[in-house]
């Protein structure tokens, strides 16, 4: 089984302060780089085009969450082709067919993945891959305290279960990872445990090393 990828959730408030973590050499060693919700907000289209640039060959999230306007939304942050695009599982299924139609008449490859926050349902993710979407982010809220529960673990593997690409964020650190171990993860996010430690880079690495122990 192949070990999850390892993204990095850059959701700092500039551009200069993301470069700060990425320049400590953390970008060598992650696998993705996410233009995160919070930079989105900071610096706009411009944080996916600055990154888009600066790492031509690394996969690239524009996680901005896109609940409404699917091909305007859609539209400004593909212009600089991130790999990644998130929706928010509360979008209408209009607008996520309209992301899609975007990406498909600009001719890129860009994966739609809806991050399921609130009130969805099982019936909710059999629609989203009758319509071509296999990755789903499963979210585990900072304010809920005490980790990832039994149940939200079961609700990952059903996922997996089903076919679908899970990856999983939220209070995740690499002593956690063993809980997870088993499930075909696609990806596990990683944001302020990695950019808060005192040398981003070894956080990262003892991430990936502890994924390549767990999913031999």
């Amino acid at each position: 089984m192949n070990r999850p990828l390892l993204q990095l959730a850059l959701d700092n408030t500039s551009l200069e302060d993301a470069f700060n973590t990425l320049n400590t050499g953390v970008d060598e060693v992650v696998d993705i780089i996410e233009c995160g919700t919070i930079l989105l907000c900071a610096e706009g289209k411009k944080a996916v085009e600055t990154i888009r640039n600066r790492y031509p060959d690394k996969l690239v999230v524009a996680d901005f969450k896109i609940s409404d306007s699917g091909r305007v939304m859609a539209g400004l942050l593909l212009e600089y082709k991130p790999d990644l695009i998130t929706c928010n599982a509360s979008a209408h299924i209009g607008t996520v067919k309209a992301v899609m139609d975007e990406i498909k008449e600009r001719g890129l490859n860009t994966r739609v993945q809806i991050e399921l926050y609130g009130n969805w349902t099982m019936d909710d993710v059999h629609v989203w891959k009758e319509i071509g979407v296999k990755q789903l982010i499963l979210h585990h809220s900072r304010d809920i305290k005490g980790g990832w529960s039994d149940a939200e673990i079961a609700k990952a593997k059903e996922l997996c279960d089903l076919g679908m690409e899970v990856t999983v964020t939220g209070s995740i650190e690499y002593k956690d990872f063993e809980r997870f171990k088993g499930l075909p993860l696609y990806c596990i996010i990683a944001g302020r445990s990695i950019r808060d430690s005192a040398n981003p880079k070894e956080e990262a690495r003892k991430m990936i090393q502890t994924l390549e122990q767990l999913w031999k």
